[in-house]
């Protein structure tokens, strides 16, 4: 059975898979489904329609907004924010109504491939997809898709690196690796093959972790 603190609100239609635990004033919004052993930590909001996997991990302060898909295994640290409108507007033009915050042609979608980590106090835009064990160091401001494996920091965010599926960097970019291709091995024993920003993991034998 899902885990929900006794000060969350979890609105109708909310699916919660076996083992998810949604902690202390957390909100999730209509029609949202979480999938099993998911985390969802304290003052974390969730909106409506939104689809999250198996064992991913939200900590504390996260909004993800309608619009995007989170697949498994995927780490959202503190205080991210997600977006879904490039030119976001409160009223009409003539300021003498609120616009509706339902889903239209504004509203524009963002996935988060399986394994990726975003780090604390990012804020990450529309449009776009984060690659399947991707890492998005603290405080970045994603505005481009960040290929699978791949290493991105700053403000916009820029690629610099590879990652492991441990975690572990295993690659620095240079301008030579534009033309050269590469391969890298991470101290866990899982190895790259690296052409520019495509990432291709070569098959190895790695004991459990």
């Amino acid at each position: 059975m899902p885990r929900i603190h006794p000060t969350a609100i979890i609105e109708s239609n909310v699916q919660l898979g076996e083992g998810t635990s949604v902690w202390d004033n957390a909100h999730i919004r209509h029609d949202a489904v979480l999938g099993e052993q998911c985390l969802v930590g304290g003052k974390s909001t969730i909106a409506y329609d939104v689809k999250i996997g198996n064992r991913v991990k939200i900590n504390s302060n996260a909004y993800i907004c309608n619009g995007v898909t989170i697949e498994d295994g995927v780490m959202i640290s503190a205080g991210t924010i997600f977006t879904n409108d490039r030119f976001p507007r409160a009223t009409t033009p003539d300021l003498k109504e609120l616009r509706s915050s339902d889903p239209d042609e504004h509203t524009l979608a963002t996935v988060v491939r399986e394994g990726a980590t975003i780090g604390a106090g990012c804020i990450v835009g529309c449009n776009l997809e984060i690659g399947r064990w991707a890492m998005i160091g603290m405080g970045s401001i994603v505005t481009k898709s960040v290929p699978d494996f791949c290493l991105a920091i700053g403000t916009p965010a820029r690629v610099i690196g590879v990652v492991c599926r441990c975690g572990e960097p295993v690659h620095r970019f240079s301008d030579a690796d534009n033309s050269t291709p590469v391969e890298a091995t991470c101290q866990c024993g899982r190895a790259y093959s690296i052409n520019s920003h495509v990432v291709t993991e070569i098959e190895t034998t790695v004991a459990a972790q």
